[in-house]
């Protein structure tokens, strides 16, 4: 489970955030283990889900993906180096929140786990 998160004081386009927003320090919290994909009977079917405060801020499926795993592995292998324990993000359900110091995140991928963060002030 990953949560990408964006510190949007940078922002200069909603859309297409630049690389200040998107890129930095202690922004992609991964856990909290890891899974092997032999141990995920289908990805392309996995309830995905963000609260935040106890609240469902996102729910969404891997089945509504625009593009399968195995395309987005060939595409991004076609200009990049791709290697074992890579991880490829590919974007979030509807329901982008603004978060202030002391919300509690659950980022939540079903038969996966739940990533739990606290938003620490600067």
């Amino acid at each position: 489970v990953a949560n990408d998160y964006a510190i949007r004081d940078y922002l200069e386009n909603w859309y297409r955030p630049n690389l200040r927003v998107k890129n930095r320090d202690t922004c992609t919290p991964i856990g909290p283990w890891l899974v092997d994909a032999k141990d995920v009977a289908d990805p392309m079917s996995l309830a995905l889900s963000t609260t935040v405060n106890g609240k469902v801020t996102q729910s969404g499926n891997t089945k509504d993906m625009i593009f399968d795993v195995p395309f987005l592995i060939e595409y991004f292998s076609s200009f990049m180096t791709l290697s074992p324990g890579d991880l490829i993000l590919t974007g979030t359900p509807d329901g982008v929140v603004d978060c202030r110091p002391g919300d509690v995140i659950v980022t939540e991928i079903e038969h996966i786990g739940a990533l739990v963060n606290t938003i620490a002030a600067a």
